[in-house]
């Protein structure tokens, strides 16, 4: 394999209803298929021994298993590949053969067979935080994720959830991109997010239905309950 001059591209991939093969039956590849089924992914196991885990999920119908040794013809309708059988040769093997049909293959802890690799994730709601090193040291992926995961709080998730219910809106009121990045960036400068997390909650919601009103943007049905809801809440207090 030649040297890479460029590091890896970060990309968030959709995954749901693809069918994914991991190759080997150990207990990190169980830990790759539980990252897969999170997102989606229909799972297909292929190694002639798979872990207790494996097992239980095969049997409710989670995921399928192929008990077999590995061969390029299981590549067959593969959206994703990721190996880490205990055998370098077939985890080669099935590096070649994943490139030679232009099938992304993750080879675990093997960076140099890797097409992509998988990065260290923080999620909190709908946030997705995603950390790489490139390879070089997973521990030090593992540490900053610990890290960043101090400081996205809920208040990230809750704002992003309001805000995506402006843009349907927005983008037929505001011609452009110039003129959505003014608008939501305009929002975010008024401090929603830190009012969120400090727990002012309706002078958050009331801030953002301001902006839209000055800017022409319909109030999302979203935005108009939970400011109801905050003012009954008020009321209760």
């Amino acid at each position: 394999m030649p040297r890479k001059k460029f590091p890896y591209y970060p990309i968030f991939l959709d995954i749901e209803g693809h069918d994914v093969l991991i190759v080997g039956g150990g207990e990190v590849c169980a830990r790759k298929a539980e990252t897969m089924l999170r997102y989606g992914a229909r799972v297909t196991v292929v190694a002639p021994d798979i872990s207790p885990e494996i097992e239980q999920w095969a049997s409710s119908g989670r995921l399928a298993v192929r008990r077999k040794s590995y061969d390029r013809a299981d590549l067959d309708g593969a959206s994703i590949v990721i190996a880490s059988t205990d055998d370098p040769c077939v985890n080669g093997r099935v590096a070649r053969d994943c490139r030679r049909r232009r099938i992304p293959v993750n080879v675990v802890d093997v960076t140099h067979l890797c097409e992509f690799i998988v990065p260290a994730i923080v999620e909190s709601g709908s946030i997705q935080l995603a950390v790489s090193t490139g390879g070089k040291s997973p521990a030090l992926a593992r540490t900053l994720k610990e890290d960043l995961r101090k400081f996205v709080g809920p208040e990230y998730a809750e704002i992003n959830d309001l805000l995506g219910t402006l843009r349907p809106a927005a983008k037929e009121v505001l011609p452009t991109d110039v003129d959505r990045k003014r608008f939501f960036d305009g929002i975010l400068a008024r401090g929603v997010v830190e009012m969120v997390r400090a727990g002012r909650k309706r002078e958050a919601f009331e801030a953002i239905a301001i902006a839209c009103q000055q800017a022409g943007v319909p109030i999302s049905s979203e935005l108009r309950r939970r400011m109801k809801e905050e003012v009954r809440s008020s009321n209760v207090e």
